[in-house]
């Protein structure tokens, strides 16, 4: 019994581990979603301006590779209650969204 648990607490973490990921892999506006990979000029069409934006390094995946890029940083919050988004950009393509702060 005790040989079976190691595994399953294994598969368990994993598949944590992955809806966490999952989730910040996209932002919702109105009933579309923007997701990675997505057009900065499709974000701007369903979630329109930003509230702010600026630019830093940030480690992302760009062409399958992961590493530190200069990108854009467009935030958004849908109001005072809820998370901001911040959305990265490179090279006019979503490349990363994460949550930020209330």
């Amino acid at each position: 019994m005790l040989r079976n648990a190691i595994p399953f607490r294994l598969l368990l973490a994993a598949v944590v581990g992955l809806a966490d990921g999952a989730a910040a892999d996209s932002y919702r506006c109105g009933r579309q979603l923007v997701k990675d990979g997505d057009s900065a000029a499709r974000l701007l069409r369903l979630c329109g301006e930003p509230r702010r934006r600026d630019s830093g390094t940030e480690t992302v995946m760009v062409e399958g590779a992961w590493g530190p890029q200069r990108v854009q940083r467009w935030y958004y919050r849908k109001n005072r209650r809820s998370l901001e988004y911040v959305v990265m950009v490179y090279r006019g393509r979503i490349v990363a969204i994460d949550s930020g702060r209330r």
